[in-house]
């Protein structure tokens, strides 16, 4: 499978990457003078987010050329997830895109984002979804990236103290450059356009008639997140450490049985 870096600069690339851009539009339509970081590999879609004045760079553990097509669309430094070389608070906006690659274990990752976002800032995290995501999006990245479902993430943000927000969905179908809404999408868009006269149906592409007709079930998972720290919840003890406990320590009642017992034969005891 190909790298994220190398496939964002092929025309199936292209085309993930800006129908992924276009989901986040919808939660974030103004960037305007805010600063704004990627984490993981999300160059390739900070290139659609925000204007002249968004303030945008991306960190990733990979170097080489920014992805999208253009090597001067995102500033890019090298860096770890779960080590960003940034003071607190330094971003208004992040946007994590590939960040949780096959991690079992999230928490560092989107523990080091809150630490540099600041305190109104918000996040926003695109990873695939559980529902057979991952077989959609083959040949892909996000293939390679561990699937979530709703109650998973929400999860895993109460444990890094982040509360969400806001959900959307993209990649209701695998992309192929060039392609439209696809003949099924296509006949419902006009479908609804002859019943209800609505003329911008017309437009629609695959993502907003697949809200439309089956929500829920796209590819790809966008949650905005914001930091709260009432929201943390402790994590699941395994049963092992129950089965233990049952162990070490001693049933009711036990305390007085073994008093009893250690009770010298033929002491007289007070009335």
């Amino acid at each position: 499978m190909q790298s994220p870096r190398s496939f964002y600069t092929t025309p199936q690339g292209l085309a993930t990457a800006a129908r992924v851009a276009a989901a986040m539009r919808r939660i974030w339509p103004m960037l305007g003078g805010l600063s704004v970081l990627g984490v993981g590999d999300a160059s390739a879609c900070l290139a659609h987010l925000g204007d002249a004045g968004t303030r945008r760079l991306a960190a990733s553990i990979l170097s080489g050329p920014s992805a999208g097509g253009r090597a001067d669309a995102v500033p890019l430094c090298v860096a770890d997830e779960c080590s960003l070389p940034f003071c607190d608070g330094a971003f208004d906006r992040l946007v994590l895109v590939h960040a949780l690659r096959a991690r079992t274990n999230p928490l560092p990752v989107l523990r080091e984002a809150s630490r540099v976002m600041k305190d109104d800032g918000r996040l926003l995290l695109a990873i695939p979804s559980r529902l057979a995501g991952r077989t959609r999006l083959r040949g892909t990245p996000f293939a390679a990236d561990t699937a979530w479902t709703r109650g998973g993430i929400r999860q895993a943000l109460a444990a890094a103290m982040l509360r969400p927000e806001r959900w959307d969905e993209a990649l209701f179908l695998p992309v192929w450059p060039g392609a439209g809404a696809g003949p099924v999408f296509g006949a419902v868009a006009s479908l609804f356009t002859r019943l209800g006269g609505m003329s911008s149906m017309r437009g629609l592409s695959v993502d907003r008639v697949g809200r439309l007709v089956c929500p829920g079930a796209a590819g790809v998972i966008l949650v905005e997140a914001v930091r709260d720290v009432y929201c943390a919840r402790p994590v699941a003890s395994g049963t092992g450490r129950r089965w233990l406990s049952r162990v070490v320590m001693p049933a009711h009642g036990a305390a007085r049985e073994h008093t009893r017992d250690d009770t010298p034969h033929g002491l007289n005891t007070l009335p």
